[in-house]
């Protein structure tokens, strides 16, 4: 026995513009699917972030005052670390052990080259703006350069050098 098959000419399919809503719908949900999974693969605290320093001010010909400049987003300062160089020479490399004011720790190895003291201007317990490291017991004549540092990768955020006074 052989099959017929029937074909109604009164049924239409799905209308032009209803396929195309639907096609588009598709394929924004699937872009939005692929954005959450690849957003999920990024690693946590990955943003380095970027700064600057800003007024530096010679205390005495051992002292030496460096206000931060802007540093985006404002991180806490356990967050941060701080190399000093005297002369092209690594000197020190310093970290904060709190986000209070006070005294930076110097690492093991380090050359006890002098003190480094953070202030914390807005006392909010991050880094802005107007924040200051104070640093004392420096070699004078010497040419100094300051690298900010991000803890968690050791990327380098910003440097910058100054000498100190005869």
């Amino acid at each position: 026995m052989k099959r017929k098959s029937f074909i109604r000419k009164d049924e239409e399919g799905v209308s032009p513009v209803i396929a195309t809503i639907l096609m588009v719908a598709i394929t924004v949900v699937l872009a939005a699917v692929l954005y959450i999974m690849v957003i999920g693969l990024a690693p946590s605290g990955s943003v380095i972030p970027t700064g600057t320093w800003g007024k530096k001010t010679p205390v005495s010909n051992t002292a030496y005052d460096v206000d931060f400049g802007r540093v985006n987003p404002d991180p806490k300062p356990v967050d941060l670390e701080i190399i000093l160089l005297r002369n092209g020479t690594f000197e020190g490399k310093y970290s904060f052990s709190n986000n209070d004011d006070g005294v930076l720790t110097l690492a093991p190895g380090s050359t006890d080259v002098g003190t480094i003291t953070y202030v914390d201007l807005a006392d909010n317990q991050k880094v802005n703006i107007g924040d200051k490291l104070k640093m004392t017991n420096l070699y004078p004549d010497s040419s100094y350069d300051l690298v900010m540092i991000w803890s968690a990768t050791g990327d380098q955020i910003t440097s910058t050098s100054f000498d100190t006074p005869v």
